[in-house]
């Protein structure tokens, strides 16, 4: 509609009204559509970022929590005895363990679970409370049974795995030899310890996939990438049997005379080889952590001590070698006292003239301080040295100590008399066994062995076999060992050693009744006395050497030929009894006085 001057009416119709829009709200849209671009652009450029630039760090993390690389425990190889009798040996058992955040109820998991597995309730919650972690263990290695009953139980983040377990068929037996491992495998004492890296093995490993609740999903891309590789089975010197006797009658004496800790030890003279070895009181392999350190200890390798005058052969044997003496040169005892230089030396009893046959039988310390004197330190400074005194004897067995033997240039005016008679010299009980096998082999000195051969368990291959005689060496001659043979058979027939005497075989050996140090180490203890034996047998070929030694018998007499022999003697008949060695013919004397 036109107005009066023909200008354009606007109509007041509501189609044809537009409202003005105010410059604010202009600007605040374009602010927010500005806003939103902005956001837009940069949600894509960080998702950009993320896929392209750091599609690498997310990939990782996906395979990390996706993925996983699990170690396939390799079996830890077998110690077996010389007979192939079983030692130790792996078992596989479940271990139980838990994922928290996997768990419903804490406290009614809790509870079933100490039910089951004899837990406390208390500290299985604990557990269960960890949010943070998606492991714990309940309970590691347990009976079968007890893994039936968990798996019956089906507890919502409750799960089983296979490990392995070492067991000991045998229990006890050469708990020290053999030795024990943590719950890992990983060895702790004894040959497990010594020769862990050949009886673990090298463990291999798979990768698997994993859904959202965690459990495994082999993919067809993935599975064993490496295969495990078992340890190497273990083959020992020691016969079970032998063993058996030897920690038998060992306990047996200590028993009966109550020592603060017995050893005992049987050697094959020939080899080395050994065929029993024991420390009482003894420990459960299975359970070392019940038993007090001490208990533990293969004390035939790892305690030192004088042994007194079962050391008196070595000092005849260097005064025969140097052609010092004869077996039938004559030395004034004195009547149980003599007196040199500033010092007097005492014999148990009293004698005027004696042999050196008789000194030995009758373990006279003037006698042989007078054999020492004659030899001179050097001769026997040497013979001790080739005896192998002062140094380890080199056995595949962890902690062996080398003993003291001090070098000449730090030797005493005395030291020639002390330690002809066992006094100023230290040493293990086995190096005593080794030295009294080179009198049983023709002077041949052996190196101790408890290995016999290191087989591939995988394949068969034997990788190590015992092969004595590029270890062994000449100590003494063969005529010197055969007439100290023979004298340590007259310790037993008409001296101190009578308790060890056998009617099926004869025994040679040697008494000692050392007095131990004081504990302040000042001078010697008048009370406490290291009581031992050491012998051979047959004297004429000599299979075995036994040495048995009790430190500080409290009860039934505590000299050797009284604590130790009577154990000794029992070792070596039931030993040959068992080696099936033929029993000498019976003396005429004795069946007449017999049959009289």
């Amino acid at each position: 509609m036109d107005t009066d001057d023909g200008t354009p009416q606007q109509s007041d119709s509501p189609l044809t009204r537009v409202p003005a829009v105010s410059r604010s709200v202009k600007f605040r849209a374009i602010g927010v559509a500005c806003v939103l671009s902005l956001a837009l652009l940069g949600l894509i450029g960080r998702l950009a970022q993320m896929q392209v630039m750091e599609h690498p760090r997310y990939e990782r993390l996906a395979r990390r929590q996706q993925v996983v690389t699990r170690k396939l425990s390799a079996r830890r190889g077998d110690i077996y005895d010389s007979n192939g009798q079983l030692l130790a040996t792996d078992v596989v058992r479940y271990s139980v363990f838990a994922d928290p955040t996997e768990v419903e109820d804490r406290m009614v998991t809790a509870r079933m679970l100490a039910r089951v597995l004899n837990l406390d309730t208390d500290t299985l919650e604990e557990k269960l409370a960890k949010e943070d972690r998606l492991f714990v263990w309940i309970k590691r290695q347990v009976p079968d049974a007890d893994a039936a009953l968990v798996r019956k139980l089906n507890l919502p983040g409750v799960h089983l795995r296979r490990e392995r377990k070492r067991i000991h068929p045998h229990g006890s037996m050469a708990a020290h030899v053999v030795g024990f491992t943590d719950i890992d495998g990983r060895g702790l004492a004894g040959l497990e310890l010594e020769l862990d890296s050949l009886l673990t093995g090298k463990p291999g490993k798979e990768i698997v996939s994993r859904d959202g609740k965690r459990r495994s999903i082999l993919m067809p891309s993935q599975g064993v990438v490496e295969k495990p590789f078992d340890g190497c089975d273990v083959h020992l010197t020691i016969d079970s049997c032998i063993q058996a006797i030897v920690e038998e009658e060992l306990k047996r004496a200590a028993d009966r005379h109550e020592p603060e800790i017995g050893v005992a030890v049987a050697l094959d003279p020939r080899t080395g080889a050994v065929l029993g070895m024991a420390s009482w009181p003894g420990y459960n392999p299975a359970e070392p952590a019940e038993s007090p350190i001490g208990h533990r200890k293969n004390r035939v390798i790892t305690d030192v001590y004088e042994f007194g005058s079962v050391l008196k052969p070595i000092t005849v044997a260097a005064a025969l070698e140097s052609n010092a003496v004869k077996p039938d040169t004559k030395f004034d005892c004195h009547q149980g006292a003599w007196r040199i230089g500033g010092r007097t030396v005492h014999d148990v009893h009293g004698y005027d003239t004696l042999t050196v046959r008789e000194i030995i039988y009758n373990s006279s310390n003037i006698g042989a301080a007078q054999i020492g004197l004659k030899t001179g330190k050097k001769q026997l400074y040497r013979n001790l040295v080739d005896f192998g005194f002062g140094r380890p004897t080199g056995i595949h067995l962890p902690g062996e100590q080398a003993g003291i033997l001090r070098p000449l240039s730090r030797w005493s005016e005395y030291s020639v008399v002390s330690i002809s008679f066992g006094q100023e010299i230290a040493t293990t009980p086995l190096s005593v066994a080794r030295a009294f096998c080179a009198f049983g082999n023709d002077g041949i000195l052996p190196k101790p062995s408890i290995i016999s051969k290191v087989v591939d368990s995988q394949s068969g291959t034997t990788l190590y076999e015992l092969t004595p005689e590029k270890h062994e060496r000449r100590a003494i001659s063969r005529q010197t060992a055969r007439q100290v043979r023979e004298m340590l058979a007259l310790v037993v027939e008409e001296g101190t050693g009578k308790r060890a005497k056998l009617q099926d075989y004869r025994v040679g050996g040697k008494t000692g009744t050392a007095q131990l140090l004081r504990e302040d180490g000042r001078g010697y203890s008048w009370s406490r006395h290291l009581a031992s034996f050491a012998a051979l047998a047959p004297v004429d070929d000599p299979r075995v050497v036994v040495l048995v030694s009790l430190k500080d018998p409290s009860k039934n007499g505590y000299y050797g030929g009284v604590a130790a022999a009577p154990a000794c003697g029992r070792i070596i008949r039931r030993t040959l009894k068992y080696m099936k060695v033929p029993p000498r013919a019976p003396d005429p004397t004795t069946i007449a006085e017999a049959q009289r």
